[in-house]
């Protein structure tokens, strides 16, 4: 996904979070291939600089610089059960307010793909995995209250699908 970022952060590999969209943001004209293409809460990563054309930020007065971004894995607790590698569980909030917990970029129901399980910790009277995960979908009209929730597309890489019918040579 192209999106602009500020001249120091366009370097491949430049990790960074949205953490909120300012309303000065919403009513620039640069807005919708700028943060408008950007989810609060997630971790994205730098993968791709194109040519600058000289547009500036009209809350820093910055150049902005396009870029290709891929969203980066966010990193939480899961109970021990609901890690494992490839599994898509749905986040119920287990663990919330513990450090590493992930408080923010994820709600209790959406759904979330596990991609890597990094380790372990104890919060509470409880034993918790420290994973890598992607939000895969939005919570549901039920768990979130919403009235008219879609599902949203998944943030996730692609996986490789295998296939029902394969056969051994």
């Amino acid at each position: 996904m192209v999106t602009l970022v500020a001249n120091e952060q366009a370097e491949v590999g430049h990790r960074f979070r949205v953490v909120s969209i300012p309303d000065e943001c919403r009513e620039c004209r640069l807005f919708p291939v700028c943060l408008g293409r950007l989810t609060p809460g997630r971790s994205y990563r730098v993968v791709e600089l194109r040519p600058s054309m000289g547009q500036r930020c009209k809350i820093t007065g910055g150049e902005m610089v396009p870029v290709v971004v891929e969203e980066a894995p966010l990193v939480g607790l899961l109970p021990i059960n609901k890690a494992l590698e490839g599994v898509v569980v749905t986040f119920e909030e287990e663990c919330a307010g513990c450090e590493g917990c992930p408080s923010e970029g994820v709600k209790r129901g959406e759904k979330i793909k596990v991609v890597k399980v990094m380790g372990r910790r104890r919060c509470g009277n409880r034993d918790f995995a420290i994973v890598e995960f992607y939000v895969v979908s939005q919570p549901s009209p039920l768990v979130s209250n919403a009235s008219a929730a879609s599902p949203a597309p998944s943030r996730a890489p692609p996986s490789r699908r295998l296939s029902k019918h394969s056969s051994p040579r």
